[in-house]
């Protein structure tokens, strides 16, 4: 029994961990699509997260056998999913591009990682519970650490632009949404079946915005490896490595070894992309993602 718990946790934290590489090695390809091809975030989202979308439901359909249109039959349900769907799933995916576009990878990724701190404090407003002293701390760690991230040491000035700062933090919010939002979809229907939909509806949305066959870039075999792999390895299967470790993990672990996204995200920018990071962001960097493991200490489950 003791072993078959092991393989098990083990198996959970492998899952988690290719999961959390996946989505990180998306941001440095996403950021060579935009320096080097010259995609637009809005063509890529239309494409990533429509394809993305198909496939979990295709997944969600025959591997799981689930009735795809319960979702829809109850209109109380259709309110808050399509909140989840537009405000939280497809704007994380959406910024997280647009902070990549503005600033680099490991940045953006970073930034991505203050959505904890965000549900710490509209835990303590909208649910009158005060931080205990472990999430209070955490809160100043990501303050200090996005302080030094941003000005890379010099207090007075800021090293990334406004709009990369900007949409940076609408990312933290964002994830903390998309966190926060479906808690009681996720009670009544499985977490495939309400990311698809919220893919193909992500997809759907940005079509419009940008139509895929409108301002069609300039296809290399770069590129097309590029969207492929962001498509079928950053997107989908990240998601579904990371959603299958919750068999085997508990959220805790698994959100623990999702550091693991901006370390292969910042790693990758700065092998491949040559992007430089100073003593100042790495120490900000650091301190930001250690906010997840004085987090951890904290949690009682």
């Amino acid at each position: 029994m003791d072993n078959n718990k092991t393989r098990n946790h083990l198996l959970g934290s492998i899952l988690a961990i290719i999961g959390a590489l996946l989505w990180g090695i998306q941001g440095p390809v996403s950021q060579f699509l935009f320096q080097d091809n010259h995609l637009s975030p809005e063509w890529l989202m239309g494409i990533k997260m429509g394809i993305s979308g198909i496939f979990i439901l295709m997944f969600s359909k025959f591997y799981r056998k689930e009735h795809l249109m319960q979702l829809w039959k109850k209109p109380k349900n259709i309110f808050v999913f399509i909140m989840y769907a537009v405000f939280g799933l497809a704007a994380v995916q959406y910024l997280y591009l647009v902070t990549v576009n503005l600033s680099n990878a490991g940045t953006a990724t970073i930034l991505q990682s203050l959505g904890t701190v965000l549900i710490v404090i509209f835990t303590a407003i909208f649910y009158n519970k005060l931080p205990n002293k472990f999430e209070f701390i955490a809160v100043i760690v990501a303050l200090v650490g996005t302080w030094l991230l941003v000005t890379r040491g010099n207090l007075t000035q800021l090293s990334i632009s406004t709009p990369a700062l900007t949409t940076g933090l609408l990312l933290a919010l964002a994830g903390a949404i998309q966190t926060m939002l479906p808690v009681n979809l996720l009670k009544k229907f499985s977490s495939l079946m309400v990311v698809g939909w919220a893919m193909l509806v992500g997809g759907i949305l940005f079509t419009i915005i940008h139509p895929f066959w409108v301002e069609v870039p300039k296809f290399t075999l770069g590129t097309i490896l590029g969207v492929l792999f962001i498509v079928f390895f950053g997107t989908m299967a990240s998601f579904l490595c990371f959603i299958n470790s919750l068999k085997f993990i508990s959220p805790t672990v698994a959100g623990m070894l999702d550091t693991f996204e901006p370390l292969s995200a910042t790693l990758g920018a700065i092998i491949f992309l040559n992007t430089s990071f100073n003593g100042y962001e790495v120490i900000g960097g650091i301190l930001i993602l250690s906010t997840v493991f004085i987090l951890a200490l904290g949690s009682k489950k």
